[in-house]
């Protein structure tokens, strides 16, 4: 396996030649805030496969347990292995909801760039939208 730059994205080339994309290993996994009452938090997960999760949550901590049995989100029981990476908050529940749906629209650069806290960089792309 090697890792190889495409398109500024990094992808797994496994030796039968397929291509996957990074797990993202490298973000460090975040433990959950308690729960804070009529608030929620807005969070993201990173599969095992590099897929990215985002997700609102009143109980952050109950949530992810959630999602690692088969009460979590269909998108999570394709995309095993969820680590916590990213977490804002907590907000009124309208807020968190506004700001996950905005945070669904962006592209995986953005994403990352707010993950690993790059604000140049996570500006420029907002610009360039």
């Amino acid at each position: 396996m090697g890792l190889v730059a495409l398109h500024s994205r990094h992808f797994t080339v496994c030796k039968s030649g397929t291509v996957k994309r990074d797990a993202l290993s490298y973000l460090p996994t975040l433990e959950p805030p308690p729960a804070v009452s009529q608030q929620a938090f807005i969070y993201i997960l990173s599969c095992s496969d590099g897929a990215l999760y985002i997700g609102s949550a009143g109980d952050l901590a109950a949530r992810l347990q959630q999602h690692d049995g088969t009460n979590g989100a269909k998108f999570t029981r394709d995309h095993p292995g969820g680590r916590l990476v990213y977490f804002e908050g907590p907000f009124p529940i309208a807020i968190a909801l506004q700001r996950e749906r905005q945070l669904k629209r962006w592209s995986r650069a953005k994403k990352l760039a707010l993950i690993q806290h790059k604000t140049a960089a996570l500006m420029r792309l907002i610009r360039s939208r």
